[in-house]
């Protein structure tokens, strides 16, 4: 008896581990992904079952119209986009999937330190100005980082070959941009803070 449940504790993760690799994974139109066990694909929308972090699942239902592709953890896949101009839908699946491809990665690896860095600084320059229109500062250097080319390091893609594809590359920018814009504008408004902060108590100490 001792020796089935210290088998049955061993064995737990391993099965967890499994149970987990085998989830379906749906592909959003978005570039985001949702793993779980996709059961009905019939109707307009998708019902799929989702692991909750407590144990057992709880459905969920996804628009078919904001799905790619579902790959099964069989390894087989359905494509759900569809090339039709008349919707707008001007590319092809394979390019899509290259767009999506290149979300993905730029969602995950792209870093842009030295823009966040100039963020601060230029909300820091705004703050210390002790005044509102000091805010002009931040928001005009986020603003205007969106104009500027997006370098992509071959170590943050999870395969060199997509760099050859424009559509990966349509992708990787626009999200990286959204990241870059995003991230100068918190900085900004830290950097503004410790600014005001900063011009307050060189005035106070020079008043005393």
């Amino acid at each position: 008896m001792k020796f089935r449940m210290l088998l049955a504790v061993l064995l737990l993760p391993v099965g967890i581990l499994f149970a987990q690799e085998q989830m379906d994974t749906v592909y959003l139109m978005s570039g985001r992904t949702v793993e779980g066990v996709v059961k009905d694909t019939s109707n307009e929308k998708l019902k799929i079952l989702i692991a909750k972090k407590g144990g057992g699942y709880k459905a969920d239902f996804i628009d078919q119209e904001l799905i790619f592709s579902v790959k099964y953890k069989s390894g087989s896949e359905r494509v759900f986009y569809v090339q039709d101009t008349l919707f707008g839908n001007y590319y092809t699946p394979n390019e899509v999937r290259y767009f999506l491809q290149g979300e993905r990665d730029a969602r995950r690896s792209y870093h842009c330190r030295l823009w966040i860095v100039g963020g601060f600084v230029a909300g820091f320059a705004g703050g210390y100005t002790g005044n509102a229109l000091g805010l002009v500062a931040p928001f005009g250097y986020s603003a205007a980082s969106v104009a500027f080319r997006v370098k992509i390091r071959p170590g943050s893609v999870s395969n060199p070959d997509y760099l050859r594809y424009d559509t990966y590359l349509m992708g990787y920018e626009k999200v990286a941009r959204q990241k870059r814009i995003m991230r100068t504008l918190v900085a900004g408004a830290i950097g503004f803070t410790a600014g005001i902060v900063t011009q307050s108590i060189v005035t106070n100490a020079g008043a005393n």
